[in-house]
This record gives C-alpha cells, sequence and structure tokens, in this order.
C-alpha cells in the first residue's frame, strides 16, 4: 500500500479524483490551494487506486470522482471504506442517497417542487408515446437514474427511434421520464451552490444555441448570477428534507410552465462547485473541511 509521508503538521486532506483527472481539475485546484494557505497538506488521490491509504488522511473530499456511475457498487464500497479509515465529505450514507436520482421522489414527498417524473423500473415493456399521451407531454427527456453529465440524456417525442432508444436503457437501467420544458433553452439552469449549510454563490447555466444540455462536455457555458427568493427557497427546501448536513451541495432549479423554480437536481456527490465563480468560496470550503 502507497503512502505519502507528511510534509507539514497540518491536517491531510485527500481531494478524490478519478483517473481521468489525477491532477484534479481547475475548480480543485483552487480548493487545495486554499487548503495549502490554510495549513493543510492537500493530496490528489484517485478514488479506486487500491494503493491508496485512506487512513492516512484526516480528512477526504470526495470531488471530481466523475466516473462513479459507470461503477457504482464499487464506488459505493469504497465511500464505506473512506468514511471509515478517515473522515469523509460528503458522508457515506449521502452519497449512497443521491447516487440514483430516484432520490427526486423522496425530496417531492417531502414537498420540495421538483419536475413531474414518470419512473419506469429496469426491464419494463414501457411504451413512451404512451407514457406521454397519459401525461399529456408533447415533448419529454429520458435518461438513467444513474447517470452523470446528460451522458445518456435524450429529447424524445414518442417515435419509433425514441422508443428504441427507451428500450436500450431499460436494458440496464431504471429510466425516468420528465416534460421538456423550454425555458432551459433560453434561461437554462440556475445552481445554488451551498457550503456549510450556508448559500455561497450561485451561477447560471446556459446551453449552446440550439442545444437543451448545460454542460460544458455539449458545449454549454456558466457566469455568475443572483438567485431569485423562490429559487433560494426551493433549494433550501430540499436541504432541509435531508436527514445528514452535507459539507457541500449544489442545487439546481429550472423554470417550470408558469415561470416557477423547480429542482431538477440536488448534487451532493462531485458537484462542480464553481469555486472561480464565488468570491472567497475556495477559503470558505478550505475553512470548513479543517473544523
Amino acid at each position: 500500500m502507497h503512502v505519502v509521508n507528511r510534509t507539514t503538521d497540518g491536517p491531510r486532506i485527500a481531494i478524490a479524483t478519478c483517473a481521468a483527472f489525477p491532477d484534479l481539475t481547475p475548480d480543485d485546484r483552487l480548493l487545495t490551494a486554499a487548503l495549502a494557505r490554510a495549513g493543510a497538506e492537500p493530496v490528489a488521490a484517485i478514488w479506486d487506486d487500491e494503493a491508496v491509504d485512506w487512513e492516512g488522511f484526516d480528512v477526504c473530499l470526495a470531488r471530481s470522482v466523475w466516473d462513479y456511475h459507470f461503477k457504482l457498487d464499487r464506488f459505493l464500497a469504497w465511500a464505506q471504506l473512506a468514511g471509515r479509515e478517515s473522515t469523509l465529505w460528503n458522508p457515506p450514507e449521502l452519497l449512497a442517497w443521491n447516487a440514483d436520482k430516484s432520490y427526486l421522489r423522496h425530496l417531492a414527498a417531502r414537498g420540495v417542487p421538483t419536475i413531474p417524473t414518470e419512473w419506469i423500473p429496469r426491464g419494463s415493456g414501457a411504451k413512451l408515446a404512451e407514457v406521454l399521451a397519459a401525461r399529456g407531454w408533447e415533448q419529454a427527456v429520458i435518461k438513467p437514474t444513474v447517470d452523470l453529465g446528460a451522458l445518456n440524456l435524450r429529447r424524445v417525442e414518442g417515435n419509433g427511434i425514441d422508443q428504441i432508444a427507451l428500450e436500450g436503457l431499460l436494458v440496464h437501467n431504471d429510466v425516468m421520464v420528465q416534460p421538456y420544458l423550454p425555458s432551459i433553452e433560453t434561461a437554462g439552469e440556475t445552481s445554488l451552490i451551498y457550503l456549510g449549510g450556508e448559500l455561497s454563490h450561485t451561477v447560471r447555466k446556459r446551453p449552446a444555441a440550439g442545444d437543451y444540455r448545460v454542460q460544458p462536455t455539449w458545449g454549454g457555458s456558466v457566469g455568475a448570477e443572483q438567485p431569485t427568493p423562490s429559487e433560494q427557497g426551493v433549494a433550501i427546501a430540499a436541504l432541509a428534507a435531508l436527514d445528514t448536513e452535507p459539507l457541500y451541495a449544489r442545487a439546481d432549479t429550472v423554470a417550470g410552465p408558469a415561470g416557477e423554480p423547480l429542482l431538477i437536481e440536488l448534487e451532493l456527490i462531485d458537484p462542480h462547485l464553481f469555486l472561480a465563480e464565488g468570491e472567497g468560496a475556495a477559503e470558505r470550503l478550505a475553512s470548513l473541511c479543517l473544523k
């Protein structure tokens, strides 16, 4: 097992990442710099590298673990291990709960405004055209309940090609079907970033022209934003519905048919926190890690 000697007297903090980003993302490098300035020893560690001694860290942050959805069982086992051998943020139980988007059902049941969703179990023979007709949706989006970065997100209308796409997803995944919201093209998503339970900063993510996916992979852009009171209300309601308080969270909202904010995601595992867009955000997060 690979063990690195301590280089400072401060706490040793693992920034858990994936093999695609062994030197961390720009966002995480802002955090490591802030941690180092605060006297800690931040170390980049690939989460599924079996040579890493997680017991050698005082704190572990699950940050850019952006391949966990490809090997979910292994990731959840790692979270339990890291949680036993270190202090893991966010905690293992929150990571497990957040790994499947069916958590949105739990939040909706607790009164959080979410996008209406039809949940289709894996292996189902559901007919997409029938689902859309029953719901009164002319267009919808389909995606697996375990996914990342809109990798398998698809805009559908219920035709034959769309049915084939649904059937392909259902072979290995539970699938969620939601109405397509035109506001995503014009207004994008509002992302409210919370650190230690307090609103740190907010950004707006917009898709590229002619697209509906806001992630940079698909050409999306991001900029600082001021949230509305109603957007903050949705985010606060989502966080209040949790049984465990996260160290960091990102609540993504979109405008519904009447312009009302609806929660599309509550990201607790590996959210891009857009630290560069929030003045002092990296320092705030670093301070929380050292408490």
